[in-house]
């Protein structure tokens, strides 16, 4: 967990992990704050284990599977270390909903990493979850829905295709790209008198 990349990827993956078929991503920057929410409908986390799963070392999994239950006290302690936070809400049989704010400007603060690699493993590692991604840097944004980029091919088809592959990275970098870019002008612009 060395990027806030590799935070999101660890929380989605949890979500498909928990059987969610579909999952909102909503990741929110400026210049002083970073937040992502996940909210997925797989099977919920049962009251008896909210209390536990900030803890280290605790995890649900089958421990020859599960390396050992470090991701959620990991982002806990990242997040409060820059004056962020981390919360989480379950029902069982409803879904999950996951929040987690950095102080992004924070010396603490981990970087953020290679985003448009982690959205384009969580769009590509299962083709049975719809992903609903919306990213924000200040005043910019974009939007991606698996559904619409999925639709008239099947999701199988297009992930086992390299061109198709090769152009979603590329377009995903091109999207964070050009959204950094234009959120650190509205940041300076924002901060500049006529």
């Amino acid at each position: 967990m060395r990027t806030l990349s590799d935070h999101i990827s660890d929380i989605a993956q949890n979500c498909v992990t928990a059987g969610a078929t579909r999952v909102t991503l909503s990741i929110h920057q400026d210049e002083d704050w970073f937040s992502f929410d996940l909210e997925d409908n797989g099977k919920g986390i049962p009251q008896e284990t909210l209390g536990k799963i900030f803890d280290p070392f605790y995890t649900t999994r089958d421990h020859k599977i599960r390396r050992v239950g470090l991701g959620l006290p990991f982002i806990k302690e990242a997040a409060h270390a820059t004056g962020g936070k981390v919360e989480i809400q379950s029902e069982e049989g409803v879904g999950t909903r996951f929040h987690a704010l950095f102080g992004i400007s924070h010396i603490d603060c981990q970087p953020l990493g290679d985003l448009a690699q982690t959205l384009f493993t969580l769009i590509t590692s299962s083709d049975n979850v719809s992903w609903n991604i919306q990213r924000s840097f200040g005043p910019e944004s974009y939007e991606i829905h698996t559904d619409q980029l999925f639709s008239g091919i099947p999701a199988s088809d297009a992930l086992s295709n390299p061109s198709f592959l090769h152009l979603l990275l590329e377009s995903l970098r091109e999207l964070e790209s050009s959204l950094l870019e234009g959120g650190k002008d509205a940041g300076e612009k924002k901060g500049t008198t006529p």
